[in-house]
Parts: structure tokens; sequence; C-alpha cells
């Protein structure tokens, strides 16, 4: 299979409310440092990827009309993705497959929300099904909170245990130059934070953001021009129905099996030992624990302790979120993106003051919907 790398990366600083700019300013902040980063200019990309929400998050439909002009894209190919949270992961997919295919040497992908101009519960509560899901909508965080409580008895996934992930991610989003939020927490902090929607509290959710991520693909004989190429071992997203009659409760069918097909491709078996770090993307701290299980870094049921015995934080021996994940900003047409940017980061020793020393393999995880999108990305400074 061509091999693709990851040539550049820029993010923008994420704030509840970015008055400064324009939707379209907000993604060419991102573009201009991705390119900056690359050391190229937008003569030197072929195709453009733009990934963004739902149209309501942001209130803008068809988007990607309005930012050709704005980020230097007229007459390129340009198309736009969108699959709500996971939608900068599935856009990046789309760039891998258009270089895989020869039709472009370099793609820029660029996912951006501006949340604080649309409509955001709103447009949640209007994704599900019309005949069988809306009438029920009670938005993500309704049956986030199902979730987290079915596995609460059978593997453990307590509320101490989702603290502890609050805890660790806003600790690492303080080293995060980025991030929107940024201040330490502590489990009392959390487990005495306003009730949502028990058992999700105040500080288990993370904020809503505005921000922008661009990120840039190479086939291989463009990266060789580049310096410190992050290269794509292995990239997938899968998907099943909103309200799927026998999904499981217990874990994300579509997660299990990306990530299978992910470590096939790069030739993993033990990810907890092969991976030297990781981001996920938690749109609840309950969701961190499920992502642990599933992407194998410990057995089911074995969640809880692995956060606890200090593992996961930025000292431990398989870092998630150094970066601060999701608690640190999630301006969420984006937020799967800045995985990839920051696990790219991470391998090119790019990371800053949350770098994790001599990290060679990265593994990331994003989705949209609650349970039922989900994609795994590999990432290595070597091409494998």
């Amino acid at each position: 299979m061509p091999a693709v790398a990851i040539v550049g990366v820029g993010q923008t600083h994420h704030s509840r409310r970015r008055k400064d700019v324009s939707q379209v300013g907000l993604a060419r902040e991102a573009v201009t440092r991705a390119l900056e980063d690359a050391g190229l200019t937008m003569a030197d990309i072929d195709s453009v990827v733009v990934c963004t929400g739902p149209v309501l998050f942001a209130a803008v439909n068809q988007p990607e009309k309005w930012l050709v002009d704005a980020i230097g894209a007229r007459l390129k190919p340009v198309v736009r993705v969108t699959s709500g949270g996971g939608t900068g992961l599935a856009g990046a997919l789309a760039a891998v497959n258009q270089v895989r295919a020869g039709f472009a040497d370099r793609v820029l992908v660029v996912a951006y929300d501006k949340l604080s101009e649309g409509a955001l519960q709103y447009s949640i509560s209007t994704l599900y099904d019309p005949f069988w899901g809306r009438e029920f909508a009670v938005g993500i965080m309704g049956f986030s909170a199902a979730y987290w409580r079915a596995r609460m008895d059978v593997l453990g996934h307590t509320e101490e245990a989702a603290a502890l992930v609050s805890v660790k991610n806003h600790k690492n989003a303080m080293l995060n130059p980025y991030a929107h939020v940024r201040k330490e927490v502590s489990v009392e902090d959390v487990l005495s934070s306003r009730p949502l929607c028990w058992p999700i509290k105040l500080l288990d959710v993370p904020p809503i953001s505005d921000g922008a991520c661009a990120v840039i693909l190479a086939s291989e004989s463009a990266a060789k021009a580049c310096l410190d190429p992050a290269w794509i071992r292995g990239m997938a997203y899968y998907c099943e129905a909103e309200n799927a009659a026998y999904r499981s409760m217990i874990q994300s069918e579509p997660l299990t099996l990306a990530a299978s097909r992910v470590y096939q491709q790069a030739g993993i078996t033990n990810p907890r030992r092969q991976c030297d770090v990781v981001e996920v993307q938690e749109p609840f701290t309950c969701f961190e624990l499920s992502y642990y299980e599933g992407l194998g870094l410990c057995p089911p049921g074995g969640a809880a302790e692995l956060v606890a015995s200090g593992a996961t934080e930025l000292t431990g021996d398989i870092p998630v979120n150094p970066s601060g994940g999701c608690m640190g900003a999630n301006p969420i047409g984006a937020t799967a993106l800045i995985r990839l940017a920051e696990i790219a980061q991470q391998v090119r020793g790019r990371a800053g003051a949350h770098q994790v020393p001599d990290a060679r393999v990265g593994l990331m995880q994003a989705g949209g919907g609650w349970a039922n999108l989900r994609g795994v990305a590999v990432v290595s400074s070597e091409k494998g």
C-alpha cells in the first residue's frame, strides 16, 4: 500500500468565543500554521478536504464555498466531509485515500467549528432517525449517561475512576498553549461538581469551543522534501446505525473493528507495549475508560485499575491525552483532527511542554455519535 505521511500541522488557540475572527478566519489561522510547519505554500497543495460538524453547529450551510477563497484554494479540488465529532478523522481518511489513489501528492485537511455561532443542542437533538429515534432524543448526554451506567456494575467504570480521567486531562491541558480550559481540578472537585445527567457531572464534560486544526498529508515522494514526517501506519473508520437494535452497551463494536483493522495494517499485536503515546476523543470522562478497553490497552474491566495506577499519566508507561484531550478544548468538528495532529506532533518530537520523551509510535481514536461512529489511526516516526 502506498505510504502517506503527515508533513504539516497547525491549530488555533481555542476559546469559548473567538470574536476576533470569522469562521473562515479561524480556519485560515490553522491552515497558515500548517503550511508554515510543512514549509509549503497553497500553490504546493493539490487538493483540499474541508471538515465541519453538522451545519447547524455553526449555522452556515455549505461552508466550503465560503472557505475556498479565504484559504487560497480557488480552483483546487475541494470536498467537504461531515461526521459529527469524528469529522476530522473521516476527512483525514478521505485525504489518505486521495494520496494512495494517486489523485494528489499533497492534500490539505482543515477542520473547524465555531460553536458560539450555532444552535448546538438543538442540532444534536435533531440528528436522530425521525421515525424511531427523535421522539426519544435526549441529546448525546442522555444516551451517554445510560451508556456509562450500563457499564458501571459490569466493568467497574465508577464515578471515581472517571473523575481520575478528568483530573489527568485537566492537568495535562495546563501544558498545552492552545487549550481553551487550563485549570487543575481534584477528584473531589469532579465528584462534587453540578450533576447534569447522572452519573455525568459538570467536570466530566468538556467545554464548548471555537477552534480549528489543519493537517497536510503527502505521498512518499512529496514527504521526502519535508522535515520529520509522521508516517500513517494504519487508519480506519467504522460505523453502525444510530439506534441499532442489538447494540452492546458494554463496548462500541465500530471501535473494536477499527482498532483490529488498524493494528493489522500497522503490525501492532500489543498496543500497550508497542505504542508510546495515545490521544483519544473523550466527549465525557467515562468514554476514555471505555476506549482503554476497546483499544486493547487493558482487558475488559481493567480501565479503572489502569487509570488509578498512573499508567496513563504523562509520566506513565502509556500516556493518554498528554494534550489534555477534549477537556482542554472541544471544537467538535475539529476535535478528531486535533487528536491526529497532536499524535503526529508527538512522534515528530514537536509537542512542546506536553511532549512524551522518545515517542516513536502513536495511537489515536476519534468518533462521532455516542458509540456508533469510531475510528482509529497509528502514526509513527518511521515509515515501517
